[in-house]
């Protein structure tokens, strides 16, 4: 598969643990089908009964260079190195730290204790070869603070950034301004209804530009400035096709 326009250094593919046979296959079909993508990451969502353990040990067992994501406010410390320790001996090369938000809906739920500054460390300190990411989210704090919190995860040992997804090439390039030197793997998702939009905006607090649109065409367009924009300054990208089907998006995204 050819692209007409530079790449970013490393594209990565979000793929949502809805099975474990589902995942494993779509990522094999996506990363033989396009062969600049070339990891997987697998996203951990408090609703759905498969985390990211299962299906990271799964992948790695096919060869898959893949990034499992921990939510630290469900697991202890203790649980957290247990996990990532099988996953290093399966060959784990790298994992996404978040921190997670409370489950408000759920008058049971209590949180772990285990914040993400402190989970770095932890996991830098037991697993010293192991490359530990954590979360840069644009939407959920004044610039100021999110910047002041990206450099106190560099000050704990954090190698790098997974962010939200980016709707607008000026606030990615503001981003890019302000962490030259760090690795970061920015964030693109399709964006194709209402509810989609609302979703975004509700529970990440995504501010949309005033000419966003729904059109396919559009949503195309934009992911192809901004991994145009990426590739400018060698970082990355991963892509995030959430329900509309990997192969499909990736399809549409670089035929051209």
């Amino acid at each position: 598969m050819r692209m007409s326009f530079r790449k970013p250094k490393d594209i990565a593919l979000e793929l949502v643990p809805r099975s474990l046979d589902g995942i494993l296959a779509e990522a094999k079909q996506s990363l033989a089908t396009f062969p600049f993508v070339t990891s997987v990451n697998v996203p951990e969502i408090r609703r759905l009964p498969i985390k990211s353990f299962e299906p990271s040990q799964l992948l790695l067992q096919s060869n898959i260079d893949t990034t499992p994501h921990f939510r630290l406010i469900d697991r202890t410390e203790k649980d957290l190195l247990q996990k990532i320790s099988a996953l290093v001996e399966a060959g784990l090369k790298q994992v996404l730290l978040i921190g997670g938000d409370p489950a408000h809906d759920d008058p049971n739920f209590v949180p772990s204790g285990l914040t993400t500054l402190s989970a770095i460390q932890a996991v830098k300190r037991e697993f010293p070869g192991l490359k530990i990411y954590a979360g840069l989210d644009p939407y959920r704090s004044s610039f100021r603070e999110e910047l002041d919190y990206a450099f106190a995860k560099r000050e704990a040992g954090c190698d790098g950034f997974y962010t939200q997804p980016f709707f607008s090439i000026g606030m990615l390039e503001l981003w890019l301004e302000q962490l030259p030197e760090a690795e970061i793997w920015f964030g693109i998702a399709p964006v194709y209804t209402e509810r989609s939009k609302n979703y975004w905006e509700r529970v990440n607090n995504v501010v949309f530009p005033p000419n966003f649109s729904f059109d396919k065409n559009f949503n195309t367009r934009l992911a192809r400035q901004l991994l145009v924009t990426i590739s400018e300054t060698q970082q990355r990208a991963y892509l995030m096709p959430v329900a509309n089907g990997a192969i499909e998006y990736l399809q549409n995204l670089f035929d051209c």
